[in-house]
């Protein structure tokens, strides 16, 4: 079963973006108010007054810098897992669910 597009009106950092997503209402709700967040915070710095694409630049880098430094420690815990499954696994016949 395939998820509805749906269209969104979202105004973020001043300037209102059509948005086409498949995810519910309350996720892209948030996601929009995190950028939107960011994106004031950034240009609030003394060094970013004015300059809008800078702004969005660094702002994407630091999402960026969040989703892979998540993704890692995602990868990190699948390894111990793995481990885990391994030395439960020589303690003799264990079914894991």
């Amino acid at each position: 079963m395939s998820k509805i597009l749906k269209k969104y009106k979202a105004r973020i950092f001043g300037e209102t973006y059509t948005i086409v997503s498949d995810e519910e209402d309350e996720f892209v709700l948030r996601v929009v108010h995190k950028v939107d967040t960011m994106m004031k915070e950034f240009a609030a710095k003394p060094m970013m007054m004015g300059d809008a694409k800078k702004t969005a630049v660094l702002v994407a880098l630091k999402i960026s810098e969040e989703l892979l430094t998540l993704q890692e420690s995602v990868e990190q815990d699948q390894i111990h897992i793995e481990k885990i499954v391994t030395l439960l696994g020589n303690k003799g016949d264990i079914t894991l669910l």
